[in-house]
Parts: C-alpha cells; structure tokens; sequence
C-alpha cells in the first residue's frame, strides 16, 4: 500500500482522510486510487512518522485525473 502525503502549511505534512467515498470524490474529484481502513490504524500508523491526518479537508482542486490513474495503474502492475 501506498500512501500520497501532502505538505500543509499549519500542520507539516498530512495524510488526507475521508469518511466515505463521496466526500473523497467531492474533494478530490472521481479519479481516486482509495482503499478503505480504520481511521485509528491509518492516525497511529502516520503518527509513527510524523505525519498528521486531517479527516474530511477542504480542497480547493481535483488532484488525480483518469489519465493519472490509468498511468499509475499501469506503473503499479
């Protein structure tokens, strides 16, 4: 598993999470590579690493494209 990590001005870097599929597309657009955990496993698991989660961001842009996704399907076979 893989995961995409961000740089947030107020909390460093940040691993998103969403609590359903929806408020991931909403925010990130449909093209997303997701795979569903618990949210203490995932928090404890960026904890190790310094890394905060932030559930349900605010996004101001779609990150993954199709293009993208197919791309990184294909580079991940």
């Amino acid at each position: 598993m893989v995961y995409e990590l961000f740089a947030h001005p107020d909390a460093g870097t940040v691993a998103l999470a969403f609590t359903s599929p929806r408020h991931l597309a909403d925010a990130l657009g449909e093209a997303q590579p997701w795979v569903a955990t618990s949210l203490g496993v995932l928090a404890e698991g960026m904890r190790e690493h310094g890394v905060t989660v932030r559930l349900d961001p605010v996004v101001t842009a779609p990150h993954w494209t199709p293009d993208d996704l197919a791309a990184y399907a294909g580079a991940v076979r």
